[in-house]
């Protein structure tokens, strides 16, 4: 991002979209991306709601995975919407040997999920991808408050 920002800088001017513009592929393979991801995420939360130690564990948990669940959805219908058919894909499981470390993971990858939102947002002209993607990037980004509080909270 901050080398497209330098360029439009060194060109005495700020061009929108920021990161310059998605092509069709490019837009299909993001979305693709992204419904692989929020699916990944919905069944890791699953997983994870099943050893949550407690009821703030679990509340903070299943508003996470409900979410992405929602965002899952909204993906999807933008991919009808774009391309006239349903997205192929497949969750990738994400793997860990505690309950703590899958906070961790979560919360890492709720942070990455946030900046590759806000990268697809500055990449697009289209206002109802951007808008998807910015609500779904404010959610992420509070998913990652909340993993932090219950990974700061977990000390086993």
């Amino acid at each position: 991002i901050w080398e497209a920002l330098s360029m439009n800088r060194q060109q005495n001017s700020l061009q929108l979209p920021l990161l310059g513009t998605l092509t069709r592929k490019q837009l299909e393979e993001t979305l693709i991306e992204t419904i692989t991801d929020e699916a990944s995420a919905a069944e890791f939360y699953t997983k994870l709601l099943s050893q949550a130690p407690d009821q703030l564990n679990y509340d903070f948990v299943e508003h996470a995975r409900n979410d992405e669940l929602e965002h899952l959805s909204f993906f999807e219908k933008l991919y009808i919407q774009y391309f006239g058919k349903k997205p192929q894909y497949k969750i990738e499981p994400v793997r860990y040997n505690s309950y703590k470390e899958g906070l961790l993971i979560a919360l890492k990858d709720e942070l990455a999920a946030g900046e590759f939102y806000r990268d697809v947002q500055l990449s697009v002209r289209d206002p109802l991808i951007r808008d998807t993607y910015y609500y779904a990037m404010v959610d992420e980004l509070r998913h990652a408050t909340m993993f932090s509080t219950l990974y700061n909270q977990n000390r086993f």
